[in-house]
């Protein structure tokens, strides 16, 4: 998906005194991360937003979208004296290619080798050849070409000799393409990781604790 990704999570800081900070206030203004006040931490906690309050973020935030997801974990980290919380996020991004086979539709990556060989022979000359073409792996489908003339069809270009039709020779025997499977597409895909832990100086060493939490809920203890 391109453009800004949804937030599928947000953090409550709940402090020894029984009161708590939402990142997102009851007016739906948001209060960044560095506004909590650690010397009364206790806990803190990533939450998957309530239906109520991704739409109400949504609608009053034309540049933070969020995203009600019921299925995610809930991550709760107990705050002890001396540690610190840590949060941010991380938006990745990268271009992909694809291609999409106008006979079964579906999509397909082609690597330009693995499974996508046509093997041929020449009838003249009597060699086989392979050809790498993106064949679809779905149906199997790929580009093949049939003669102006007389309608014969070759599995490759190289199949019919020197590109034209033996049956009708050079003066007539021009072969037209039929796009399948051939035509590439690119498209942005983004997403997000949540890292979320906590931290302290014990004798002059930094010791941390930090989890990589994606989108679907799914951590990683880096």
């Amino acid at each position: 998906m391109s453009g800004t990704r949804p937030l599928v999570y947000h953090w409550i800081a709940y402090y020894n005194d029984g009161t708590k900070l939402d990142q997102f206030n009851k007016d739906l203004s948001e209060n960044g991360f560095s506004k909590i006040d650690n010397n009364k931490l206790n806990k803190i906690g990533l939450y998957p937003f309530s239906k109520k309050l991704a739409e109400g973020i949504t609608r009053s935030n034309s540049s933070t979208v969020a995203l009600s997801l019921g299925f995610l974990p809930v991550y709760e980290l107990e705050i002890k004296d001396g540690e610190r919380p840590i949060y941010y996020r991380d938006c990745f991004i990268s271009q992909e290619q694809f291609h999409v086979c106008n006979s079964c539709k579906k999509e397909f990556n082609y690597d330009g080798y693995n499974n996508h060989i046509i093997k041929y022979k020449d009838d003249q000359l009597g060699i086989k050849y392979n050809e790498v073409v993106p064949i679809c792996p779905n149906c199997g489908a790929h580009d093949y070409f049939t003669c102006k003339s007389c309608g014969k069809e070759f599995q490759s270009f190289n199949e019919a000799l020197h590109g034209m039709c033996p049956d009708c020779g050079r003066s007539k025997g021009y072969l037209g393409q039929h796009n399948i499977t051939s035509k590439q597409y690119s498209r942005e895909r983004r997403w997000n990781y949540y890292y979320f832990g906590k931290q302290n100086t014990i004798k002059g060493t930094n010791i941390k604790f930090l989890m990589k939490i994606s989108e679907s809920g799914d951590c990683v203890v880096t």
